[in-house]
């Protein structure tokens, strides 16, 4: 694979260090990066379309917002992020793949930038062909696993091609149940990382209450304890600190760092500190990103139910159940 190829991102007080090819980050601190000031976020979760191939009932997408990115449009952010120093791009939608000459689109950026590609998909037009035009030009797959889809048919398509890949698998009261035993089966299956999500939004049933919650922390300490280092298995940021036994790399009883670590830019060209909150600031000129990010960027605004932001994650949960993660982040001293 051959040496790394590191790029830098100064962040407040730190540095990362992140090469594309490996995945590899390195995050160092001590005096020498006392003075550094974060003047981009490390990723950029881009919805370049709002058109999906299916309709999920619990879909986060504002149903009603604008598809405005054009191809060149999007060559055109991915060059000036490129040179602003953000260090990877997230595609999501909608349905990424659904967009117009969107193979080209990641080979372009891959070849024409210094940033790593990423996009979240469905699966349903996750081909062969497509997978042998990718190969090369990306950091990783998303697979959102849907109870009404195919997805192991994907799966062994993205086994298949020796993809790089993860599964996005939300947790819901029903799969709590059943989490352990889908687990084992994708590993059978040749999945090697998978990241668990928390579910937001206004629907109480998609919550975790108080005893599925603490189920759901013992079945991930379980699983962890039992693939060791064979399966990666990660939680996003938003469960916050509900979690007392699941080690947590990014969140330590801190902030989540949206809009900081991380912004996202809707299909209709709105800055969102994340992908699930439900106004933003709108723009004209991919130029004006910076000043919006810095004008936000300790703007801590929540988004809605589930946010790890809101007292309890605004669903309520027992106070006596909220205990700080642990944190397992590797540091090397500069």
């Amino acid at each position: 694979m051959g040496k790394p190829r590191f790029r830098s991102l100064p962040l407040d007080g730190k540095l990362l260090r992140f090469d594309r090819d490996t995945g590899v980050n390195q995050l160092w601190s001590g005096d020498e990066t006392a003075h550094l000031v974060q003047k981009a976020p490390r990723v950029l979760q881009v919805a370049i379309t709002n058109i999906c191939n299916k309709s999920c009932e619990f879909c986060y997408r504002p149903l009603d917002a604008d598809s405005a990115w054009t191809f060149e449009e999007l060559i055109e952010l991915a060059h000036f992020c490129g040179a602003w120093g953000v260090l990877e791009f997230a595609f999501g939608g909608g349905e990424p793949t659904v967009f117009p000459r969107f193979t080209e689109l990641m080979k372009r950026i891959w070849n024409e930038t210094t940033m790593c590609p990423n996009f979240t998909t469905n699966g349903i037009k996750l081909s062969e062909k497509m997978l042998a035009e990718l190969a090369g030009h990306y950091g990783q797959i998303q697979l959102s696993i849907y109870d009404d889809d195919d997805y192991w048919s994907a799966i062994d398509r993205l086994v298949a091609a020796e993809a790089t890949f993860g599964l996005n698998y939300l947790v819901t009261p029903e799969r709590v149940r059943t989490l352990e035993p889908d687990l084992y089966r994708f590993a059978e299956r040749g999945v090697r990382d998978v990241l668990l999500l928390s579910y937001k939004g206004d629907d109480s049933s998609m919550h975790l209450g108080p005893r599925d919650l603490r189920r759901f922390d013992d079945s991930v300490s379980r699983l962890h304890e039992h693939f060791g280092e064979e399966l990666a298995l990660k939680v996003d940021v938003c469960w916050g600190s509900r979690l007392e036994k699941t080690p947590q790399l990014l969140y330590d009883g801190g902030d989540c760092g949206a809009g900081r670590g991380f912004m996202s830019i809707g299909s209709d060209k709105t800055v969102l500190a994340c992908s699930f909150q439900q106004s933003g600031i709108r723009f004209d000129d991919v130029r004006e990103l910076p000043a919006i990010y810095m004008k936000g960027k300790y703007d801590n605004a929540p988004a809605g139910p589930g946010c790890a932001r809101l007292p309890e994650c605004g669903i309520g949960i027992d106070a006596s159940l909220v205990v700080l993660g642990r944190r397992v982040e590797s540091l090397e001293t500069a």
